[in-house]
């Protein structure tokens, strides 16, 4: 048999016995109307297995275990925002027991926008990852620049410290910080989160901008010079219209991350006015209806640049270092 035949029949396979496994838990355990939803993906997965034992044998190049992949992706990521939508609508003072309430209330959202905690939160978050990110990208255009234009020792070394920096821990620097901003009489203001953030905002902007600046059409800034253009032209012709969409990316990138913070905001934030806003949902200061609420309207930016660049995040994302 031929190995991709054998390898799609395998996924086609798996695909069905999930499914399998999927349908007799909703059919036999879950209750109420979740059981159609369990039931709805269970058949989605055993038909890919069904139509996969059909195609196996076409010579088009088709990958079955991406398919199940891509489906237990979307599953994986719809399920939960899901339930955390089921949560928000769910009547105050009762819990969230299914993911399709049979009574949602629908003002749940405004209820909690009118709570001023969690409108200076998100003042908090917004200021602090604007004020990061700005500060990160002036950083980091420079270096970046220089790491992938110029000869640097040790510039192959760079990707893999940023990556190592990323994964350090941020609560490890949050207590000798907050001692430093407590001795500046800055604990207890929305600024004192900023500065170490920016040990997060910087070493990914850096890693981030590198590739841009590395595969831009430099060919193209050089025969703008040999045109005789002057620094304003060449920004113009060159800077603005190849450089500058990719680098907002970036800058919407980490200010997302940015944005995403809790630990840095609950160990900073000693008051409610200085704390960021998924710190404040973290304490648990809002009802669970309300937070789950907040929370999927704090997900609008990452929507918001999904929708506005895919293509660029792809790219962006997908680009290797040196």
């Amino acid at each position: 048999m031929n190995p991709t035949v054998r390898s799609r029949l395998w996924a086609a396979g798996t695909a069905f016995v999930v499914g399998f496994v999927l349908a007799n838990v909703g059919v036999l355990v879950v209750t109420g109307a979740d059981r159609w939803l369990w039931v709805a993906v269970a058949a989605v997965l055993m038909g890919t297995g069904a139509v996969g034992v059909l195609v196996a044998d076409t010579r088009r190049r088709l990958s079955l275990w991406a398919v199940l992949g891509l489906e237990l992706a979307v599953v994986g990521t719809v399920a939960p925002l899901w339930w955390t939508a089921a949560v928000a609508l769910t009547p105050s003072g009762t819990a969230a027991t299914s993911m399709l309430p049979s009574s949602p209330r629908w003002s749940v959202l405004g209820d909690a926008l009118r709570r001023d905690d969690v409108r200076e939160a998100a003042l908090t978050s917004v200021v602090v990852a604007t004020a990061a990110t700005v500060v990160a990208m002036l950083v980091a255009v420079p270096a970046a620049y220089a790491l992938a234009r110029r000869r640097v020792r040790g510039s192959r070394a760079v990707p893999v410290v940023v990556v190592g920096v990323l994964l350090l821990p941020l609560v490890a620097f949050a207590g000798p910080w907050s001692d430093t901003a407590d001795a500046l009489g800055l604990l207890g203001s929305r600024w004192a989160v900023a500065p170490v953030l920016l040990l997060v905002a910087v070493p990914l902007a850096v890693f981030l901008s590198i590739p841009v600046l590395r595969d831009a059409p430099w060919s193209l800034r050089d025969s703008i010079r040999s045109d005789g253009a002057d620094r304003r032209q060449e920004l113009r012709a060159f800077a603005v219209p190849v450089l500058l969409p990719d680098l907002l990316v970036v800058a919407a990138l980490v200010w997302v991350l940015s944005a995403q913070d809790v630990v840095l905001g609950a160990a900073l934030g000693p008051t409610p006015d200085a704390r960021t806003l998924p710190a404040t949902l973290l304490l648990g200061q809002v009802p669970p209806a309300q937070a789950a609420a907040v929370g999927l309207l704090w997900l609008l930016p990452v929507i918001v640049l999904l929708a506005v660049a895919p293509r660029r995040v792809r790219r962006l994302i997908g680009r290797d270092h040196p």
